[in-house]
């Protein structure tokens, strides 16, 4: 896997580029989430949908938030493997979901994109 996939909400956008992409301080949208854990997927229409349905069960985001999910880009090569693993929280995971156990740094995303890009 060359590429993978994490999918957020755009005014996100500026908090990751200067501290990267998760951490011990990331907020759990979901009750079997982990902190300091980043959920990251092999296609990113699967990224796109997990986005979704966390940006629906959180109050605190505008209604307006479908215009704002972007997904971002990141060159596997650049991770440190040991911290990554198969998403245990999906079941019946063949390995199309993935958790990263650390921060992912701005400088592992190659692109940012919008779903329809990859339509």
């Amino acid at each position: 896997m060359k590429e993978l996939y994490h999918a957020t909400f755009e005014p996100l956008l500026g908090k990751i580029k200067a501290e990267g992409l998760g951490g011990s301080s990331s907020k759990r949208l979901w009750t079997d989430s982990k902190r300091g854990v980043v959920y990251l997927a092999l296609d990113p229409i699967v990224a796109e949908s997990y986005a979704e349905v966390a940006f629906m069960e959180n109050e605190s985001i505008p209604e307006s938030w479908e215009d704002k999910i972007i997904i971002l880009v990141i060159d596997s090569a650049k991770l440190d493997k040991t911290k990554l693993v198969t998403d245990l929280n999906v079941l019946d995971n063949d390995g199309d979901t993935l958790e990263y156990h650390g921060v992912i740094p701005f400088s592992s995303v190659t692109r940012i994109a919008k779903g329809s890009d990859f339509y």
